[in-house]
């Protein structure tokens, strides 16, 4: 599972949890989002393309790409993200929109790098499509 830990608040946290993935390119994966805030939880199921999921998993192991412009945004499910770097810091505000609800968190260049490197590694570990039991 990947995990994004909010750099202010250790009771505040986001998991990516890859349900299921058909690595042929013209296909997709379904994956849950979780947030996790003072005892809080809030879990979305979210189902995208490989073509965003490997967008996604460039931006952020490549963080920050000017092209974005402190915005990923995409034509699947809703799982969109928004940034600003906070002036005198090298920490970037984050505002993540899942499933029509809106999550701040601040983080490093490093820690949404690493982000993108356990996002990447839970996709080459997750459930094959075929392989799933209804």
């Amino acid at each position: 599972m990947a995990k994004l830990q909010d750099h202010y608040d250790t009771n505040k946290f986001l998991n990516m949890e890859f349900i299921c993935r058909d690595n042929r390119p013209d296909q997709g994966c379904s994956f849950k989002i979780t947030n996790f805030e003072h005892g809080s939880v809030i879990a979305s199921d979210i189902g995208w393309t490989n073509a965003t999921l490997n967008k996604f998993i460039e931006m952020l192991t490549n963080f920050p790409m000017p092209s974005y412009k402190g915005y990923f945004s995409h034509y699947d499910e809703s799982f969109e993200w928004k940034w600003e770097q906070q002036s005198e810091t090298e920490l970037y505000q984050l505002s993540i929109f899942v499933s029509g609800k809106v999550f701040s968190y601040g983080a490093s260049i490093k820690d949404l790098q690493e982000f993108g490197t356990q996002v990447s590694q839970e996709t080459e570990n997750a459930p094959n499509f075929d392989s799933r039991t209804f």
